[in-house]
């Protein structure tokens, strides 16, 4: 399930992207790829949360993953309410936290990705 979740925090990246050089990219991302990466962050920060890491708090991963399933909630919502209303999603709430959950996403993707070539090569990971 790490793969599905790293992935999905991948799109998520891909969607909020900060694109300073091509602020028309974000608008222009096909519909269907947009809905399906916050469904897909949606689903999988539920289940990192509410099924892993709650199951788990005793343990780093447990806590890591309670942590980067509510930034990948959160990440959802703000691609829902950007997509359903951008000039509402930017003067709320949601246009204050934006840059934050980008990057705190960026670094839980970090984390994930970097555990999982880790495992692969048989090296020793946080435990």
């Amino acid at each position: 399930m790490g793969i599905v979740v790293t992935i999905a925090m991948l799109f998520g990246l891909v969607v909020l992207r900060p694109t300073p050089w091509r602020a028309d990219a974000a608008a222009q991302a096909d519909l269907r790829f947009v809905v399906f990466t916050a469904g897909a962050l949606l689903l999988a920060g539920l289940w990192n949360a509410l099924w892993h890491g709650l199951r788990n708090l005793d343990s780093f991963w447990g806590l890591a993953a309670l942590f980067s399933g509510v930034v990948m909630v959160l990440a959802a919502v703000i691609i829902f309410l950007e997509r359903g209303e951008p000039a509402v999603a930017d003067s709320t709430w949601v246009g204050s936290i934006r840059s934050m959950v980008v990057w705190v996403l960026a670094a839980c993707f970090l984390l994930y990705a970097v555990t999982l070539i880790q495992l692969n090569l048989g090296y020793p990971i946080i435990s």
